[in-house]
């Protein structure tokens, strides 16, 4: 059954699931790679996890847990972007895949968010449009870049706000603020394309005339009623690394996966175009690479500039964190809210709220502010020898240490 442009849809996605999805993982030439990958990955959320255990004194979400998640959404990644490679026809050669992997290996030693394929594509297409080396078909590269951003997007949208780390940080105004880090990393097994002639009976997924758009030059003069497409497993490692200091880190990333749709769209039409036109291989080349930076640049402008959404408050505490299953969650505090007074004691940083919720012992009644309303959260079952499970955002006169810093030349390094 074909579905919108006369695309197989269907049979597309049994050939990813049936076939290159089971490739990917348990083939024993695959297999290596998808291990090697799986670790980078937890190697990075390890890291993490050190960074918030010298941050809070313990991690903040275990490391086998934002692993997991990211291998289940990686998963929905995967298949994203290998539908989005054999529905259009982008179509390499085996050989463009293979300096990919060790071209971003080696950049990730320079900044771990150069481990995205879209820095590879860009060093591996200037040498190949100047020197001739390597051999690969450049438009193939730019668009699989384009393809995995697309798939970049959904994951971003779906996960891009998981196991965020909230932190202090240092607008462009210089004050010190709430805020949240995200980092997230995902191994993605998804699809390259190869064509193969003259396929025999029962072999093989019929496609419309206009299909592919984007194949090697040796088989630009190919029939495409006399081929038939082949997906090859495709490993990759997408991260997404951001702050979100204007907004909560749900809709900031959900901002940014607006932004990688159209990233990925672009460098799809750049990557057709560049297939017709030699002049458009150098633009479709640089703007792998020079849109992704501006991409993220332009999103931490408005973060170093916009509205705090974490900021001091000028009558009371404002909640950046709450802790699953702690005492503040179980009191209903949200992150955002204000706490304007605790049994009945005004609070304007944090010892006050230590010193107003110790002399009741179980009992503990607080005036909040969330948004437009007044809320009251009281419970009598308060364990002052526990923490309450939250973290707060410093008034102004209180020093602090932030963890990034926005107003500085240098942004956090990643």
């Amino acid at each position: 059954m074909s579905g919108p442009w006369g695309l197989p849809l269907l049979e597309l996605a049994r050939q990813w699931l049936q076939d290159t999805l089971p490739a990917a993982v348990i083939y024993p030439s695959y297999t290596p790679l998808f291990l090697l990958v799986l670790g980078l990955v937890a190697l990075q959320y390890a890291r993490i996890a050190r960074m918030e255990a010298g941050l809070y004194g313990q991690p903040l979400v275990p490391t086998w847990h934002r692993v997991l998640t990211a291998l289940a959404a990686g998963l929905v990644g995967g298949f994203v972007g290998a539908m989005v490679m054999m529905a259009t026809g982008v179509v390499l050669e085996p050989r463009d895949a293979l300096p990919l992997w060790p071209v971003a290996l080696a950049l990730a030693f320079i900044r771990p968010r150069f481990m995205c394929f879209a820095y590879a594509t860009g060093v591996i297409g200037v040498s190949a449009l100047l020197v001739g080396w390597p051999d690969v078909h450049v438009p193939g590269l730019v668009a699989l870049v384009g393809a995995l951003h697309l798939a970049e997007a959904i994951l971003v949208y779906i996960d891009g706000a998981e196991g965020a780390t909230p932190v202090l940080a240092r607008n462009g105004r210089g004050e010190v603020v709430g805020g949240y880090l995200m980092q997230r990393f995902w191994p993605v097994p998804a699809a390259i394309l190869v064509l193969l002639h003259m396929p025999a009976p029962g072999q093989g997924i019929a496609m419309p005339d206009w299909w592919p758009l984007v194949r090697p030059a040796p088989l630009q003069a190919a029939d495409p009623a006399a081929v038939a497409v082949a997906a090859l497993p495709l490993l990759a490692a997408l991260g997404y690394t951001d702050v979100a200091l204007t907004a909560p880190p749900g809709v900031r990333s959900r901002r940014m996966a607006l932004g990688l749709v159209g990233y990925g769209a672009a460098l799809m039409a750049m990557a057709v175009l560049a297939e017709r036109h030699a002049l458009w291989a150098w633009p479709a080349v640089l703007a792998s690479p020079l849109l992704h930076e501006a991409m993220i640049f332009a999103g931490l402008a408005r973060e170093r500039w916009g509205r705090p959404a974490f900021g001091p408050a000028a009558d009371g505490l404002r909640v950046l964190w709450v802790g699953p299953r702690s005492q503040a969650a179980r009191l209903g505090l949200e992150p955002g809210d204000v706490i304007l007074t605790v049994n009945g004691q005004p609070v304007r940083r944090p010892a006050d709220l230590r010193d107003a919720s110790g002399p009741y012992a179980h009992y503990l009644r607080l005036e909040v502010r969330r948004g437009s309303r007044s809320l009251t959260l009281e419970t009598n079952r308060f364990d002052p020898a526990a923490p309450l499970g939250l973290l707060l955002v410093p008034p102004p006169d209180e020093p602090a240490q932030p963890v990034i810093d926005l107003g500085g030349k240098r942004l956090f390094g990643t």
